[in-house]
């Protein structure tokens, strides 16, 4: 199984700045149907992977200037990031953070005013998992959905391995496997695949034998 997970890239039409609702409703297609900011770095081959990208145009920008082509993403809705709409019917300005957190807080306690709660998100999440599960693939996810996603995939017992640190950065790369391909014993966590100290080697070599015995 080989599975990557790339963030969306850094949009040119970000939300930022203060807004009313209705300026911010609009602010939030715009973001979802931009571009991304110009990519001249490294990029990813897919190896005969699959491409999956939700519906929003900026995934698919993604994979455009991020994978080597040439390649056909698949287009997968249960990776749709997570859509927001503006806490209240108001002119009075915001700033785009409080319209952010305001959201994320209706969202979890399933509050009409957000299209989808988070036990809609955690289900969705779920779901798919268990679609992508054994498979190979790079998988291009927005921060919202894919800061739920990754929750999801810890408590499904696999291990994630991230390029960053803290908060979820554009174009972030997150590589995801299962807790039975590594050690575990010692805090390298190496693949067991390919050992790189002697406590890896020898529950490699172990299993290797136990799975001989089978």
């Amino acid at each position: 199984m080989s599975i990557t997970i790339l963030c969306t890239g850094a949009p040119e039409h970000a939300i930022g700045g203060k807004y009313t609702s209705a300026g911010f409703d609009a602010a939030v297609q715009a973001e979802r149907n931009s571009n991304i900011v110009p990519y001249g770095g490294r990029k990813h081959d897919p190896a005969g992977r699959t491409v999956l990208v939700g519906e929003d145009p900026l995934a698919r920008r993604t994979a455009e200037q991020l994978i080597l082509q040439p390649c056909e993403p698949v287009t997968e809705p249960l990776l749709n990031e997570i859509p927001v709409r503006s806490f209240a019917d108001t002119d009075r300005e915001y700033p785009a953070e409080t319209w952010l957190r305001k959201a994320a807080s209706q969202r979890r306690h399933a509050d009409p005013r957000q299209p989808e709660s988070r036990e809609d998100v955690i289900a969705r999440a779920d779901r798919l998992i268990e679609k992508i599960r054994g498979t190979d693939c790079i998988v291009i996810a927005g921060p919202l959905f894919l800061a739920e996603l990754l929750d999801r995939l810890r408590i499904h017992n696999y291990v994630i391995q991230r390029t960053g640190i803290m908060k979820i950065q554009p174009l972030e790369r997150f590589v995801i496997s299962r807790k039975d391909e590594h050690c575990g014993s010692c805090q390298h966590n190496c693949f067991l695949s390919n050992p790189g100290c002697d406590i890896g080697r020898d529950k490699a070599r172990r299993q290797k034998l136990k799975n001989g015995q089978a």
